[in-house]
């Protein structure tokens, strides 16, 4: 998972301020690296660094394009390395890649890269040739001379909007990042769109192509203010904890206390907690923005999550909480929890998460490396009940994301994945 941002400057103004506030917006998609490029007449300048967006000075106060990449590491990186910052750039073509293609030899998105430069035919031949070669996952800014394209692979696996303001466009993995635009359009599965001084348009569209969008974009990516095809992120995470409530086998008195894991499980906490008329509190509160699932570091988990939470021990003391989060996946960061809780007192602990137990690497972008690292995997619920030393565990089942309304690629659920993209994984 990554965050893009571009603006094609039509009003060929100073942008700098733009870009950054936009990227700011996508923080939560990356904080490895990031970086920005930029056209002035036909060169392609790029700014790298490691570490969260900040504010630069760069000089490229009117340029006619303007890309950032957030960056977090996918399921084949162990380190983001100053050479993977992206974007990739040389001469005059800059890249920019959110999304994993696995099986390839080195860094997936120079992979793309050097098909790109390499292809034997006309550029837009090349963009053609990536859509039909690499079935997923990605979604791709590419700048050449005066022109931007987008990319989304066939199957849609990752999010990619454009919207208008003023006489500018502006390109955004999600919504957030598009603020005060006008007729915001995602762009479709397997689509090239380009970009010049001459406006916007589809160069391309693949006849096969699917909706198949990550399930973790709704449940726990995306922004929960971001829209996808102009359906609320928000409203989806409120469908996902119904399906929770419909489900709940015990019956809860008013003493009970609903906590939601800071920042994602917030919401379905107070949505739950509504549902059940029951009292929510927020007794876990966050320190930073990191991301412990993206790491499979034990220790640097572990590190990261006594930075990440404090609780409020005063009011946890002889109380009966339930813990709301989005999900589980290796279970150290509820582990952590739930030893924090019980150190502060808690009586009773229950969880519920509103979506399916993962139990599978995911090979198009979230980084598990194996099934044995996932606390769920070839364990029942009473067995990791007892690992966490709580009084219950409720998860979704697979058919209950039926409640997104789109078709999602659900692969960490059991959810398996498709005929073709296996065959090119195989090569």
């Amino acid at each position: 998972m990554c965050g893009i941002a571009a603006i094609y400057n039509f009003e060929k103004k100073d942008i700098h301020e733009e870009i950054i506030e936009m990227m700011k917006k996508l923080q939560h998609r990356g904080k490895d690296s990031f970086g920005i490029s930029y056209v002035i007449g036909s060169n392609v300048e790029v700014f790298k660094k490691q570490g969260l967006i900040e504010e630069i000075q760069l000089d490229f106060k009117n340029p006619i394009s303007c890309v950032g990449h957030l960056k977090y590491r996918t399921s084949n990186m162990k380190e983001t390395k100053n050479q993977d910052i992206q974007p990739i750039a040389k001469d005059d073509i800059s890249l920019s890649h959110n999304g994993n293609v696995p099986n390839v030899e080195g860094f997936d998105t120079q992979h793309i890269f050097d098909m790109l430069v390499k292809y034997n035919g006309t550029f837009k031949n090349s963009l053609i040739n990536i859509i039909k070669t690499i079935p997923a996952a990605y979604s791709i800014v590419i700048q050449k001379n005066d022109k931007l394209y987008l990319l989304k692979d066939r199957y849609g696996i990752r999010p990619l909007s454009y919207g208008f303001k003023g006489n500018n466009i502006y390109i955004s993995s999600e919504t957030v990042g598009l603020e005060y635009c006008n007729n915001i359009v995602e762009v479709e599965s397997g689509q090239i769109i380009e970009i010049d001084k001459k406006g916007i348009r589809e160069v391309y569209r693949h006849k096969e192509n699917y909706d198949n969008i990550c399930a973790f974009e709704f449940i726990y990516f995306m922004n929960p203010q971001s829209f996808y095809k102009d359906i609320m992120i928000d409203g989806i995470r409120k469908n996902l904890i119904t399906k929770c409530v419909e489900r709940e086998k015990l019956s809860f008195s008013k003493d009970y206390i609903v906590v939601g894991v800071p920042n994602s499980g917030i919401i379905y906490g107070e949505e739950y907690s509504k549902l059940l008329g029951l009292k929510y509190e927020q007794l876990i509160t966050k320190n930073t923005i990191e991301r412990t699932f993206i790491s499979s570091n034990q220790r640097e988990i572990e590190k990261t999550c006594h930075k990440k939470f404090s609780f409020n021990k005063e009011n946890i003391n002889g109380k009966k909480i339930i813990v709301i989060d989005d999900t589980i996946v290796r279970g150290n960061v509820m582990k952590y929890i739930c030893n924090s809780l019980r150190g502060c007192g808690a009586k009773e602990i229950h969880i519920r998460i509103p979506s399916p137990p993962v139990i599978d690497i995911c090979q198009l972008g979230i980084p598990i490396n194996s099934k044995e690292e996932l606390i769920m995997n070839d364990r029942d619920i009473d067995e990791v009940s007892k690992i966490l030393c709580i009084n219950s565990l409720s998860f979704l089942e697979k058919e209950d994301l039926n409640c997104i309304p789109f078709e999602t690629y659900k692969e960490c659920f059991g959810g398996g994945i498709r005929k073709e993209i296996i065959s090119y994984l195989k090569k």
